[in-house]
């Protein structure tokens, strides 16, 4: 009899394990599993106690394991801001419909984890969110037809209130149609200045509480790609049926118009096939060039990827800048929209520093918003690799999240010098997202967990702004001269 009530227990106890791990990875889960289950351990724990004849040490230990699962599973159900955080993907069509219950219950379920895991919603709702909240009911209930789309503007008109570059609802779509030829009007260096004669700003201004930013900037970069893709412009609720005309700016002042259609827009691999690009020209993530001549080494950061090939990536250029004696090191990290802000700890690492300032936070689980209480942190340096040169980095509007604390670390603790623009988010804010499915029109939700505060908590300025400030497209010739100039 004991055996079986033991056995129970364990059985119950394992269940509860195999939840938290088949929730983390594979289902979502409903919170009430957790007091159900461990309403379940507590009974068979009382059976056990009460008609198991058990020895008091049996009874204790069984006690106090269960009073542990039992704890950790509530934990793990309402405190842990990954719960029901997806891994993998799911989709359904821009203009899939789905009915009035459905779009509801997608944004309460919205708002339910925007409550459990959004330190800005720990002491509750905010009154101008649960304003936004009732009013895109209130449109949803007068809407004649609701589709994943209208749904996602509504999501985003909410969002965007929380002035959260982190916090955002998006599709992911099966196929994706993009401007096929965005790549030569990059190539080229136009500027889009217009769309149907409405300035860009304007036009933005108009959008605005359809994107999450902290900086205009990083919204009007999301406005920029939104215009470059068919689904991006029914997200706008403009028409590419009827054509719309783009009108660019190049570098030279001079105007050029194009009008666009339906069939401008094309899959990826149609992209691919017209613009000649193919799978071999993809460039790592992390490359470096040396230039002996300018004595200057030049690491390419595109994401912050912290893994066995930056790490290697980095030892192999700080050795041949040791090996060679170069004396300028710089960090192109312009367009990095982020990863891992790991990969700034490990750069610093080849630096001669002692200890550096870092970003205070605080972390949202549940009820609980536990801070870091670390400033300053040890550098664990690479004596053998240790760099005493000129640090340079180089940044644009679409340096984003961890991207831009590489800058923030480098220029709180005077490390070295930033040339270009101001990254597309602020220093203190939100981040360390969780992402839900919505489970109706399976659009995307991810929210921020946590709170930042600068690394220099003394400094007065918003945003990280650079030593030297021009446009991203001249930062690395502003280098090359910085570096001439300290022959």
């Amino acid at each position: 009899m004991k055996k079986r009530y033991i056995a129970l227990c364990i059985a119950l106890y394992l269940l509860s394990l195999v939840a938290v791990a088949v929730n983390l990875f594979f289902i979502s889960i409903p919170e009430f599993a957790a007091p159900v289950l461990s309403v379940l351990m507590l009974a068979a724990l009382i059976l056990f106690l009460i008609k198991g004849c058990g020895r008091r040490v049996s009874k204790t230990v069984l006690s106090i394991a269960t009073v542990l699962m039992i704890v950790f599973i509530l934990f793990c159900a309402y405190c842990n801001p990954y719960w029901n955080s997806i891994t993998f993907r799911s989709y359904r069509p821009y203009n899939h419909t789905i009915s009035l219950k459905e779009a509801k219950a997608d944004l309460d379920y919205m708002m339910h984890y925007l409550k459990k895991d959004h330190p800005l919603f720990l002491m509750g709702i905010p009154a101008d969110i649960e304003a936004s909240y009732n009013e895109a009911v209130k449109e949803l209930e007068l809407a004649d037809t609701i589709t994943v789309t209208t749904l996602n503007q509504k999501l985003q008109s909410i969002l965007s209130r929380l002035g959260d570059a982190h916090t955002s609802s998006y599709p992911n779509y099966a196929v994706n149609h993009y401007l096929k030829y965005i790549k030569s009007i990059n190539d080229k260096g136009y500027n889009l200045i217009q769309v149907n004669g409405v300035e860009l700003n304007k036009l933005f201004k108009q959008y605005s509480h359809l994107y999450s930013f902290e900086v205009e900037s990083w919204g009007l970069m999301q406005l920029r790609q939104d215009l470059s893709s068919l689904e991006g412009l029914y997200f706008l609720g403009l028409k590419p049926e009827s054509g719309l005309t783009y009108t660019y700016e190049d570098k030279s002042g001079e105007l050029y118009t194009f009008t666009y259609e339906v069939s401008d827009f094309v899959t990826w691999e149609e992209y691919q096939s017209y613009n000649n690009i193919t799978d071999s020209e993809a460039e790592p993530f992390v490359s470096y060039k040396v230039d002996d001549v300018s004595s200057l080494a030049v690491l390419r950061l595109k994401q912050c990827n912290y893994n066995n090939e930056y790490r290697s990536c980095l030892k192999a250029m700080f050795t041949e800048v040791r090996d060679k004696g170069i004396e300028n090191v710089a960090v192109d990290i312009r367009g990095n929209s982020g990863g891992s802000s790991l990969v700034v700890n490990e750069f610093i690492k080849y630096l001669n520093v002692d200890s550096y300032k870092i970003e205070t936070t605080k972390w949202r689980f549940g009820f609980l918003n536990i801070g870091s209480g670390i400033k300053e942190l040890k550098n664990n340096k690479y004596d053998e690799l240790l760099f005493d040169g000129r640090v340079y980095l180089l940044t644009s509007t679409s340096t984003f999240s961890s991207g831009m604390m590489f800058g923030e670390y480098i220029k709180d603790n005077r490390l070295g010098i930033i040339i270009g623009e101001a990254p597309g988010n602020t220093p203190t804010g939100y981040g360390d997202i969780a992402t839900f499915m919505l489970p109706n029109s399976r659009l995307y939700v991810q929210i921020s967990t946590k709170q930042f505060w600068r690394a220099d908590r003394e400094s007065s300025e918003l945003l990280v702004v650079p030593d030297v400030e021009c446009k991203a497209a001249e930062a690395m010739d502003m280098l090359l001269s910085m570096v001439e100039a300290d022959k």
